[in-house]
């Protein structure tokens, strides 16, 4: 789904360059109008996709049990402090470029689209091994950690010469697209592991909050660390996602622990 998500993203992408060259009021119209079209067939996809029969709610307990579930909503809020990553490459890393570096302002586009390349092609094999919340929790920890390492060599770009700034930010690109893929991996095996067989959506959309939070904080954060803050706020971003990568294991491990059962396939009932 994420692979597919991002041939959207680069052929919109393309597709949108062509009407900035144009820069014409038919280019607009035709740009917003050619993409509501796109809907009616994306839509359409949706009545080829089998049934799935449903698993029945207990009739009795409590409702709305995500909101119960204190190891899901701490794992939720760690998931949502992380994901603010995703707006490195978006906001702070072209601000810290334009500012900070003496590396060419195109090396921007250079970066996305080492972003964009390796979410195609390795996003389904960086999901090996999260089969399992443990493997979950090990991917959310990697993450973590080559995140934090990408903030670090972003940090070193500044004020270096510009090959040198374009190599270390390279290197950051490629560290932080790792990260990005072991997280995105790690999301959807803790999420769906721990989540009721009959619960699925309702945690899911638990789960979806912790997201919602990082979209609303995440610009002001990463520009007052990154702008605000120079090389120590890089660092200091690069050291919080690196403990929030940490803090998942024993927060999964806690999970494991209230539902009374060993380590299962993510999505099976736990």
């Amino acid at each position: 789904m994420r692979g597919t998500a991002n041939v959207g993203l680069a052929v919109g992408s393309a597709i949108a360059g062509l009407g900035l060259v144009a820069d014409s009021r038919g280019w607009y119209v035709g740009l917003i109008l050619g993409d509501a079209a796109t809907f009616a067939p994306a839509a359409a996809t949706t009545l080829r996709i089998p049934a799935v029969a449903p698993v029945g709610a207990p009739r009795t307990g409590p409702r709305l049990t995500a909101l119960r579930d204190r190891p899901f909503l701490a794992f939720t809020m760690l998931d949502g402090l992380m994901s603010m990553h995703f707006y490195l490459l978006e906001l702070a890393l072209p601000l810290w470029i334009a500012t900070a570096t003496h590396a060419p302002r195109w090396v921007v586009s250079v970066l996305f689209c080492i972003n964009t390349a390796c979410v195609l092609l390795l996003q389904v094999r960086a999901t090996k091994g999260t089969e399992t919340l443990a493997g979950g929790a090990r991917a959310a920890r990697r993450a973590g950690l080559v995140i934090g390492l990408a903030c670090v060599l972003f940090a070193l770009a500044g004020g270096r010469s510009t090959w040198l700034a374009v190599g270390l930010l390279t290197l950051g690109a490629l560290a932080h697209v790792a990260g990005e893929l072991w997280q995105s991996a790690a999301g959807w095996s803790i999420s769906f592991g721990l989540a009721p067989a009959e619960r699925h959506g309702e945690y899911q959309a638990t789960y979806s909050t912790g997201l919602s939070l990082s979209r609303i904080f995440a610009p002001a954060v990463l520009t007052l660390l990154v702008v605000g803050w120079g090389v120590p706020g890089r660092l200091v971003l690069g050291a919080l996602f690196a403990s929030v990568g940490l803090l998942i294991s024993p927060v999964v491990r806690w999970a494991t622990r209230t539902r009374g059962t060993a380590d299962e396939p993510a999505g099976a009932e736990v």
